[in-house]
């Protein structure tokens, strides 16, 4: 078919009116221009889309309808794909983001609420999983950008870095550890190790108890972090995380963060996404906003003190 998608909105406007000078009435157009899309539509289709009948329209015939049929969802598609496209550039979103998922409960719903009341209203959706996933999210360009450590998968595009974690202790209050102003990782690889299991975290956090030459018994282990942090709290044993929000969250009650005091390796946080220096202007605003949520007043602010 040679019809372009003006041409087709022409078509279905006469199948919607009823005539040709209806539809060129609609369309704001002359009903030469109608007529001349019509029949450029049935020399190509070698075949009669509309019955004329004199003083009263016309009448679709059934390879018209097959015809409007598969016009309408070209239309279709058409419209959603410039709304799509709209949406790249549009401060109102949609934005698609990707995080790992200890990040959500952490620090992801308040950094999307600064962001609100600094462009206003906008429609994001968040995309919680592990790393592998993420990566494969990004790859296959359901997401905008991904927030994840770089601890791999090696993600590939512009990859934007935040800030460091390094690494620090959760202890139960009830532990006598609580009572010291920080812990050694020999004095933690002696305790019941609470084990965040995400895929990749877990032989992350393991190998940091090589410093010790001995690694802990894991006791309880979980893909959620605030499970993680309600079983310290319970008293299931201590446990090792990297990021830490500003605020306790209220799930912390019964526990206690503490610095560790070996210089441990710990991972950077990292925003990758695929629009290099072309990136939307949302997807900007937003990396503006993360960027200025770990780099405010209190510098560092996310690893404990």
């Amino acid at each position: 078919m040679s019809a372009s998608l003006r041409q087709l909105r022409y078509v279905c406007a006469v199948a919607e009116h009823g005539s040709f000078l209806r539809a060129a009435e609609a369309m704001h157009i002359s009903q030469s221009s109608i007529l001349a899309a019509v029949e450029a539509a049935e020399s190509d289709l070698g075949a009669r889309l509309f019955e004329r009948r004199r003083a009263k329209g016309v009448v679709v015939t059934p390879a018209g309808e097959r015809f409007l049929i598969a016009a309408r969802q070209l239309l279709a598609a058409e419209q959603d794909f410039n709304t799509r496209v709209k949406g790249l550039n549009d401060r109102h979103g949609p934005l698609r983001i990707g995080c790992f998922e200890p990040f959500g409960s952490m620090f992801m719903v308040e950094v999307l609420g600064r962001l609100k009341a600094q462009v206003g209203p906008f429609n994001v959706e968040v995309m919680e999983a592990d790393q592998p996933r993420l990566k494969r999210f990004l790859d296959r360009g359901e997401v905008d950008v991904a927030l994840a450590y770089d601890l791999g998968p090696d993600f590939e595009g512009t990859i934007t870095e935040i800030c460091r974690a390094p690494p620090h202790a959760m202890v139960p209050l009830s532990s006598p550890l609580a009572l010291k102003p920080s812990v050694s990782i020999e004095e933690l690889a002696r305790e019941p190790l609470v084990l965040l299991s995400q895929p990749l975290t877990v032989t992350y956090l393991l190998t940091l108890f090589d410093y010790a030459a001995q690694r802990p018994e894991v006791s309880f282990q979980s893909r959620s972090y605030n499970t993680v942090i309600r079983a310290v709290a319970a008293g299931f044993g201590c446990t090792v995380l990297n990021l830490r929000p500003p605020r306790p969250l209220e799930v912390e009650s019964g526990c206690l963060r503490l610095p560790i005091d070996e210089a441990l390796p710990g991972p950077k946080l990292i925003a990758v996404d695929r629009y290099g220096d072309r990136k939307p202007r949302l997807l900007n605003s937003f990396l503006e906003a993360l960027a200025a949520y770990f780099d405010g007043p209190r510098p560092g602010a996310l690893a404990a003190e």
